[in-house]
């Protein structure tokens, strides 16, 4: 991701949280981090949620943020073609 686009992916992602949608798939918190030309996106639920956002893909408020940040981010690999692609990897974690 360009960083001066930074700011319109972060407001594309306030617009869509007040549709509901990611209240319906189970989302309790989302975060957008940037370093440098890298975009990450953490969302947090209290259950699995992936089934629920694999079959929110056709709902018209899932397409539309899709599509508006899709204007500034680019797959990390190119040989992405699924939403599970870019899925993340936990390979460690910690609580107190």
């Amino acid at each position: 991701m360009d960083p001066a686009d930074a700011e319109r992916v972060a407001a594309a992602f306030e617009d869509h949280d007040t549709t509901g949608l990611p209240e319906e798939i189970g989302l309790t918190r989302r975060t957008l981090f940037r370093f440098h030309d890298l975009y990450m996106h953490l969302i947090e639920a209290d259950d699995d949620v992936l089934p629920k956002i694999l079959e929110a893909r056709d709902d018209p408020r899932f397409r539309k943020v899709n599509e508006e940040v899709g204007r500034y981010l680019t797959p990390y690999a190119s040989d992405w073609s699924r939403l599970t692609d870019s899925k993340a990897e936990v390979i460690y974690t910690w609580e107190a």
